[in-house]
């Protein structure tokens, strides 16, 4: 019995050291991939962080789930990846924090890789449209509810980076290269970027 209750903790101890909180420097790894958009690479790579650190609730998991979402996606557009099989690599990130880039604000209608906040003064939620460099495909809408009103005003001449649950992901019904999917985050926040 001893050495049963032994190799239980041995076991649950070894599980629990392969578990990994992810940091900055697992995400610097990829901001050249993403940079190049290198999307195989960074899915790739993001992909095998996620799957270390299921149990990590950090901002750097958060902003790597991104990371992967964004890159699934760009594989889409270049037809590295199908529907169907985004479609299933992502759907098990519902539920799960995510942080998104930082952007510029605007008020322009339209605008891409900015974020648009829903009021000038008070805005409950806001919309950013993330492309790819040439502005061709749109990887994601992204439409974030904020869980407390928040003021504009406070983030002008900064970059916002926003933020909170995934609540929905929405594919292309289409299953064009126009845009690939839609998120909707509740519980947003959105933070001035320095």
């Amino acid at each position: 019995m001893k050495k049963c209750l032994s190799s239980i903790i041995l076991i649950l101890s070894f599980l629990g050291a392969m578990a990994q909180n992810l940091s900055y420097e697992d995400f610097k790894k990829l901001i050249p991939l993403l940079e190049k958009e290198d999307w195989k690479n960074a899915y790739n790579q993001s992909e095998k962080l996620l799957a270390s650190s299921k149990k990590d609730t950090s901002n750097f998991r958060a902003i790597i789930l991104y990371a992967n979402i964004l890159s699934a996606a760009g594989m889409v557009t270049e037809n590295s990846m199908s529907y169907k099989e985004i479609e299933k690599n992502l759907i098990k990130y519902k539920g799960q924090k995510i942080i998104f880039s930082s952007h510029p604000i605007t008020e322009k209608e339209g605008s891409l890789n900015c974020v648009q906040f829903s009021g000038p003064k008070l805005a409950t939620s806001a919309f950013i449209t993330a492309t790819n460099k040439r502005g061709i495909n749109i990887l994601c809408f992204e439409k974030i509810v904020f869980k407390h009103p928040v003021s504009p005003t406070e983030f002008a001449g900064s970059f916002v980076r926003c933020g909170g649950i995934l609540d929905k992901i929405e594919f292309n019904p289409n299953k064009s290269l126009i845009w690939i999917i839609r998120l909707t985050v509740k519980e947003g926040f959105a933070n001035a970027v320095n």
